[in-house]
């Protein structure tokens, strides 16, 4: 190419594209702007990995906390979470509140504080879910009003345990029921304490109603002499009781119903001879004659099942007298069933009955005829699983001891009657007066 032909050739737009090809141009220097953006971006990662680091401490906080708490026997629960997921609330978006928790071999306690609005029946229809939280089934969870708060109750296991004839004999008339499920101790009942005075064991088909009577009646023959203590036996069923016949505590015994009236009336007869020998005595009741006067004995009215009887006039308003006026003469019914219901035990007779031993129900409306509102026998699994009401125990749950057919012929045999003559002078002795009063 000569100079002339190079003369007219555009040298920068050569040049330009030169560098371009070369890339050897000037880096762009970046905006103030981009410098900003930049560095937000930053802020906006450091923000994000210390926000990351504060959760991570956080959770490893809890935790910690829950290892260690579950170390020391606490809660490991956190019921405020559950609540929050399920919307356990009120109106004010107020959760229930975990104010104490207590443990136990037997039993995990949960007591909550409730806020206005929540009630027992709020707790209730949440059971799965809270169980599922847990991790226990359901029909190892108890919920209970405690006053105006709810209590969470978590079976954990049940003791269960023989009668001992030996090692649990007593000198007082304290009877050993079962193992308390919260304590792991023997739960008893004082049977002539007038707060506890009378007796009914209910409860469906299975749930340990024969059990517990023998471990009473067994109790009371192997721990109390017959100057202390005599039995009025009707057995209905004619099985369950017959041993008992034999034994040298019983004054009086039937089996089936007919004849019920004049075997109540003999009672009836019983009794009144007994309060004219009170009031010539001036005492208030069995207990201070005993104590002042002579031992005239206790005296256990036992009826086996008492359904057979539901209709029958004259036998309702002899319970009804025995009932009312039996507990200062020291004549004391223990009566059994299934079901209390209104024609069966009317309420001249529950009304005065002041102990209730009840055994697993079918549902929450036979729970309620037995024991209660929210007495919760629905949720007891039967064979010997109880709960107690007298004057000390409001619904405490127990696992009854158990009293096998060997043992309690064994106790018989032990306390048979020596002849009819002896029963009977026995008997008049024990009565502290030869000539009784009418």
């Amino acid at each position: 190419m000569d100079d002339y032909s190079l003369r007219g050739y555009n040298w920068e737009k050569w040049e330009k594209e030169s560098e371009e090809k070369r890339d050897i141009s000037p880096k762009k220097i970046p905006s103030e702007d981009m410098m900003l953006k930049k560095n937000g971006g930053d802020e906006k990662m450091s923000d994000n990995m210390i926000e990351t680091f504060v959760d991570s401490m956080i959770n490893s906080s809890k935790l910690l906390f829950r290892c260690v708490n579950k170390l020391l026997g606490g809660n490991t629960h956190d019921f405020r979470e559950l609540f929050e997921k399920i919307s356990f609330k009120n109106k004010s978006d107020e959760y229930p509140k975990l104010i104490d928790f207590k443990k136990s071999d037997n039993f995990n306690l949960y007591l909550f504080r409730v806020p206005v609005g929540i009630c027992l029946k709020d707790f209730e229809d949440r059971l799965d879910q809270i169980s599922f939280f847990l991790g226990e089934d359901s029909g190892n969870v108890r919920i209970e009003r405690r006053g105006y708060n709810i209590e969470l109750k978590v079976i954990k296991s049940i003791p269960k345990g023989d009668y001992d004839p030996l090692t649990m004999k007593r000198k007082d008339f304290k009877i050993p029921l079962g193992y308390d499920l919260y304590t792991g101790k023997i739960i008893y009942w004082n049977l002539i304490a007038s707060s506890n005075a009378h007796c009914y064991i209910a409860g469906s088909s299975g749930g340990g109603k024969s059990i517990a009577l023998r471990l009473i009646l067994c109790h009371l023959i192997n721990s109390k002499s017959k100057r202390d203590i005599e039995l009025s036996i009707i057995n209905t069923k004619r099985v369950d009781l017959k041993e008992f016949v034999k034994c040298k505590h019983t004054k009086n015994y039937m089996t089936g119903t007919e004849n019920i009236e004049e075997f109540l009336e003999e009672e009836l007869d019983e009794m009144e001879r007994r309060y004219k020998l009170l009031e010539k005595y001036d005492c208030d009741d069995l207990t201070e004659y005993r104590q002042l006067i002579g031992k005239i004995p206790y005296r256990l009215i036992v009826v086996e099942e008492i359904s057979s009887y539901k209709g029958n006039k004259k036998y309702q308003r002899a319970m009804e007298l025995l009932a009312s006026q039996g507990r200062g003469a020291g004549m004391l019914l223990l009566l059994v069933t299934q079901l209390p219901s209104h024609e069966i035990m009317p309420n001249t007779i529950k009304c005065n009955i002041n102990t209730t031993i009840g055994l697993k129900t079918k549902d929450s409306i036979r729970s309620e005829i037995i024991a209660g509102p929210d007495s919760g026998l629905e949720s007891l699994k039967g064979d010997g699983h109880s709960k107690l009401f007298d004057n000390k125990h409001d619904g405490t749950e127990y696992q009854g001891l158990y009293i096998s057919k060997n043992t309690m012929k064994e106790i018989i045999n032990n306390n048979l009657k020596q002849n009819k003559r002896a029963a009977v002078d026995g008997t008049t002795t024990t009565l502290g007066d030869n000539k009784l009063p009418g």
